[in-house]
């Protein structure tokens, strides 16, 4: 019997003994770290625009609205193709055609009225100087809307490229000031996860005003405006 409880004191101690061992590796092992957060932003001007071109029209008859808005569209589109460059190009977005109905007072239900026809195109132009011509000249061959433009870039990787390095740059600075200021010592980078935002195309929207009779409406005037990129990362040092 006193052989038996000797033998289980020992083991007890000796667990005891393992278990502050390995406590005391746990302790030993951790590290202290810094983690801090950096942020780049490069502005960057657009290279490409979206104009988007729409003809309506109306008609008691629908064969007669679909012709009348294929005539204007064509005229639309001859004069832009002569205008836009040769990496520039043109591209149906959108054709619907559909019935007109009226509220009838008298007979208390709604009447068909006639069809309304719309075409919508886009034009992709790498060449933003000319804007304002195309709009220019899509509303005097007979568009009658604008429903919008957008400006944006080809050079998406690079500018998220160039505000990943700043975002970076500006973490490693944020760490040195704070190290220095504690005291402590910069070892080593031990996590570093890095995030950024797609640059949003800029977006402008027309509205289409009557035209004075027999006055020339001024030349529409464009302009682009810039893109930011943002980027942002979070880097955790090892320090001592």
């Amino acid at each position: 019997m006193l052989k038996n409880s000797y033998l289980f004191l020992l083991c007890l101690a000796l667990s005891l003994l393992l278990s502050r061992v390995a406590l005391s590796q746990t302790v030993n092992n951790e590290k202290n770290t810094l983690q801090v957060n950096g942020k780049g932003v490069v502005t960057a001007k657009p290279d490409k625009a979206d104009l988007t071109i729409s003809v309506d029209t109306t008609n008691l008859n629908a064969s007669t609205a679909v012709k009348e808005n294929a005539e204007k569209m064509n005229k639309v589109m001859e004069k832009l193709k002569s205008q836009i460059g040769k990496n520039d190009k043109i591209s149906t977005t959108g054709y619907n055609l559909s019935p007109i109905y009226t509220y009838d007072e008298k007979t208390r239900k709604s009447e068909l009225s006639g069809y309304r026809v719309s075409n919508s195109i886009i034009v992709e132009s790498k060449n933003l100087e000319v804007i304002g011509k195309l709009i220019d000249s899509a509303t005097q061959a007979g568009a009658n809307r604008i429903d919008s433009l957008s400006f944006d870039t080809d050079k998406r990787d690079e500018y998220r490229r160039q505000a990943l390095v700043k975002a970076v740059q500006d973490a490693r600075e944020t760490a040195d000031i704070v190290a220095k200021a504690a005291g402590v010592t910069i070892v080593k980078i031990i996590q570093i996860s890095p995030s950024y935002e797609i640059p949003i195309p800029v977006y402008r929207e027309f509205a289409l005003t009557a035209r004075e009779a027999g006055a020339a409406p001024p030349p529409t005037q464009i302009e682009p405006g810039e893109l930011t990129v943002n980027a942002s990362v979070n880097i955790v040092f090892e320090i001592q």
